[in-house]
């Protein structure tokens, strides 16, 4: 049952870009396959952000992908997504209704979009005022513990005067999630007593792969997940 979703999909995959598809292609793709499930287009109708905010929403890019989603456990193949990092919502589309339409957030276990970049949804996370719906880039993952990576989307006011108010800005945070723990990383001193590592030996094997905590966060906060999920099992 996993694939009887978006099968419609099949034979306009080659086009990346939904949006400019014609609607009568979509509706007759659609109508020649198994109907829409319902788990997927049940999160209601999508918003567009207001107009006169310069940019976009969205993570990497403002049209839709195809990508792979998993919603109470089953994995449907081939579906156009788009991920708004700024509402951190989930959008597909409907070609029936010609629309965006928002997959409901407590349905979705997680998504992966080209580049195989893989997201999951994280059910609480208290101490982290970015949280949003959930949504985190699995960065590394074991069986100790686990590299996230929050990104997100804010909006800054605009001094000139043009046609934009305010600017979207892209950011992100690394946060450790292990056990039932996670944290926001605010520097490697921080990351490495998180996991118990030593130091010395860190520094020393950092070193020799030339990594570099503040050229490269993601490379060196990987190692360091890696390394700890490697320890464990010795």
């Amino acid at each position: 049952m996993k694939s009887y979703f978006f099968l419609i999909i099949a034979g306009i995959c080659t086009v990346s870009n939904l949006q400019a598809q014609s609607s009568k292609e979509l509706t007759e793709a659609y109508q020649s396959n198994i109907p829409l499930h319902q788990e997927i287009v049940s999160g209601g109708y999508y918003v567009d952000p207001p107009q006169n905010i310069e940019g976009y929403p969205y993570f990497k890019s403002k049209n839709f992908e195809y990508g792979s989603l998993t919603i109470n456990g089953l994995t449907y193949e081939n579906v156009p997504l788009l991920y708004n990092i700024f509402s951190d919502e989930v959008v597909t589309f409907h070609p029936l209704h010609k629309q965006k339409t928002l997959i409901k957030t407590e349905k979705i276990d997680g998504f992966i979009l080209p580049d195989e970049i893989r997201f999951v949804r994280i059910m609480e996370n208290p101490e982290y005022s970015h949280h949003g719906k959930g949504f985190y880039e699995l960065v590394e993952e074991g069986e100790e513990a686990n590299l996230l990576c929050k990104h997100f989307k804010t909006t800054k006011a605009k001094r000139e005067m043009t046609q934009y108010s305010s600017i979207f800005l892209e950011k992100s945070d690394f946060l450790i999630q292990k056990g039932d723990q996670i944290i926001q990383v605010k520097n490697k001193g921080q990351a490495i007593d998180f996991l118990s590592l030593e130091k010395k030996l860190i520094n020393q094997s950092a070193k020799e792969k030339s990594l570099n905590y503040r050229n490269d966060r993601r490379r060196y906060l990987s190692f360091l997940v890696e390394f700890y999920n490697q320890a464990a099992h010795e």
